[in-house]
């Protein structure tokens, strides 16, 4: 197996989402990839201390547990984790005392790259600041992921996804179509965004080490790193002093929905990019209805909302998979919007083997989302089970920080190192 990043270590200091998303593609890369986590707070997302009796009252997030039941451990048994932990090693410090403190130091003494995405200012506050990391270790790759960046008026803000969507701009064009921007719910794409560039990220500032030797600060504000997927609207209203419309699923440059077919809840994406989709379109939904009303985008624009009546009321005649056929054979854009279990089922991802089987003692063997590329000329990391909490400590203590026998498990007796957490 050759992997671009073999011999690459990384320490995983993330919490919830973006920052473990972005690490997880480190890892896909073949990096070394120790999560470095306390027992005495959660950073998977989830508490120690939830019960089925908490899910049950409330609701909230029981659909990521094995049969909606957290168990004994429930932060090994949460998807959102099991999934983004690919690849990953486990260990426990506390970076509150002083154990933990001088374990996170020796670590990344002999470490190449460190991630965190904690509030502006938790680093400092443990004595891990980048100005001291980087004195420590010049040849490491510092990476922050503050929302707001590091400096300025709004960098000490807090929240997370849906907040700053929301100071961006992001919520206020996510909505459903004639409704209030916020009406379509919750939105979480800041932490979808990030990974990917903070992967890039961190694979520039290591091309650059080559040439310098040394590492350095990468800070990503995740705000503003999201704001440009949206650079559009932003231009828009500096230029024509125009805020977006709520559009839904529709779009301002093509006629484009989502419709509901003959199958129960089963939904289908339709869009006609130019004439050309237009003409196939109409001849095979309603020639004769249709004529007229959409043979150029400004047409198509002006009769939008009657001409997605008369779609809808084409899809609602047919199951999703005829409808769907009908208009792929035509040459129109058009895909079911898939629910978890039709993807779980789909013979193109089966196919290409998207889905990888991973398991655990405490949530056992299910299928996982794979990588979110292909590569040729090296190869892809894959085959780690889902890591416990605290799976990997003798490696992380005995091996990589040489600590004594007597060392480490002093270290054990006093639960300053252990493989459960408490909160």
């Amino acid at each position: 197996m050759s992997y671009p990043l073999e011999g690459i270590r990384v320490v995983d200091l993330t919490v919830v989402w973006s920052g473990p998303g972005a690490t997880a593609l480190l890892g896909d890369l073949g990096a070394e990839v120790i999560r470095l986590e306390g027992n005495n707070r959660t950073s998977r997302q989830v508490s120690a201390t939830t019960t089925k009796e908490l899910i049950t009252s409330t609701g909230y997030h029981g659909g990521t547990y094995p049969d909606k039941d957290p168990g004994a451990r429930p932060y090994e048994r949460t998807a959102l984790f099991n999934w983004h932990s690919r690849n990953k090693l486990a260990a426990c410090a506390n970076l509150e005392t002083p154990e933990g403190h001088a374990a996170a130091i020796a670590l990344l003494e002999v470490s190449d790259v460190v991630v965190e995405n904690n509030s502006n200012g938790t680093l400092e506050k443990l004595g891990l600041g980048h100005e001291t990391l980087l004195a420590l270790n010049p040849r490491l790759v510092v990476v922050r992921m503050p929302p707001m960046g590091m400096s300025g008026p709004m960098s000490n803000y807090l929240g997370y996804g849906p907040n700053f969507n929301s100071l961006v701009g992001i919520a206020a064009m996510d909505g459903y179509e004639g409704e209030d921007p916020d009406s379509a719910g919750e939105n979480y794409h800041m932490d979808e965004a990030a990974p990917a560039g903070v992967a890039f990220a961190v694979m520039a500032a290591l091309w650059d080490r080559e040439r310098t030797g040394l590492g350095g600060l990468v800070e990503f504000p995740q705000a503003e790193a999201v704001m440009a997927e949206i650079g559009e609207f932003i231009l828009d209203y500096q230029m024509n002093n125009r805020n977006p419309k709520v559009l839904g699923n529709t779009d301002s440059h093509m006629l484009q929905d989502v419709f509901l077919s003959a199958d129960e809840d089963r939904w289908l994406a339709v869009s006609v990019r130019d004439d050309r989709d237009w003409a196939v379109l109409a001849a095979l939904v309603d020639p004769e209805g249709l004529a007229g009303t959409g043979e150029t985008a400004a047409l198509r624009a002006e009769n939008s909302a009657v001409i997605r009546a008369v779609l809808a009321g084409w899809c609602r005649q047919r199951p999703a998979e005829q409808a769907v056929q009908e208009l792929q054979d035509v040459g129109v854009p058009a895909g079911e919007v898939m629910s978890e279990d039709r993807l779980l089922a789909d013979p193109h991802l089966a196919a290409r083997g998207w889905f990888q089987e991973r398991n655990h003692p405490s949530v056992g063997t299910h299928r996982y989302p794979g990588q979110p590329w292909r590569a040729e000329g090296f190869d892809l990391a894959f085959g780690r089970v889902v890591p416990g909490f605290g799976e990997d400590n003798e490696y992380v203590y005995r091996k990589l920080l040489g600590y004594s026998a007597e060392k480490y498990a002093d270290l054990v007796a006093r639960g300053l190192v252990t493989d459960h957490q408490i909160a």
